[in-house]
């Protein structure tokens, strides 16, 4: 069995250590969003937006994104889920993504688990991360991608590597993260079937909505 030797991650996480500098501290121009994410769809298949929430200053300076959207939507049957888009237009007033495996834990979070799984939007698969987390007594189901123009991509490593192609290659170093809280309690299966079904529903206004 052939052994991966430590130093050889050492030597990776140098070179991606080094690759994210060059990413945040060049100068590239701000790439805008097709269109403002307020102009977002409202419904879409058997979902209704029922609630949508702005961020104060403070959580604002943390996140720093160019555009966002934070929405509660909820189906014919009564099943509701939380929609998060951060946009990042790589200006310099644009901050980095920030992973929900660090922001997470530091909000109180414990992860259980995760794993990459992919959902079936008319004949394109697009891969998600499914993670569990529990606060307290209560436990959410997130599913959440980072994309990078065409890419849909589901681990930091991936996403770094992908801004500083961009950078070097196009001038650009936009990106965005979309993620979908659902409250999980016991039945993690049903809670994973209504984000896909949502992903089903609404990943068209979300390519539509992201520059390319």
């Amino acid at each position: 069995m052939h052994i991966i030797k430590p130093y050889r991650f050492f030597i990776l996480y140098i070179i991606l250590g080094l690759a994210a500098i060059y990413v945040y501290t060049r100068s590239e121009a701000a790439v805008p969003t097709n269109k403002p994410l307020d102009l977002f769809p409202q419904r879409a298949g058997s979902w209704s937006m029922i609630g949508q929430a702005r961020f104060d200053e403070q959580i604002l300076d943390v996140l720093k994104p160019s555009d966002y959207l934070s929405r509660t939507y909820e189906d014919q049957d009564g099943n509701r889920l939380s929609l998060y888009i951060g946009f990042h237009d790589g200006g310099p007033q644009s901050g980095p993504i920030h992973s929900p495996k660090q922001c997470l834990p530091g909000s109180g979070w414990n992860r259980l688990k995760d794993e990459v799984k992919s959902v079936d939007v008319t004949g394109q698969e697009i891969p998600y991360v499914a993670a569990i987390y529990q606060k307290d007594i209560e436990k959410q189901l997130f599913l959440y991608w980072f994309q990078v123009r065409e890419q849909i991509l589901t681990n930091e490593y991936a996403l770094k590597l992908a801004m500083v192609k961009n950078s070097i290659l196009d001038n650009r170093r936009d990106s965005a993260f979309i993620r979908l809280s659902v409250m999980s309690g016991e039945d993690e299966t049903q809670a994973v079937a209504l984000g896909e079904q949502f992903i089903r529903d609404f990943y068209p206004a979300i390519h539509a909505s992201l520059p390319r």
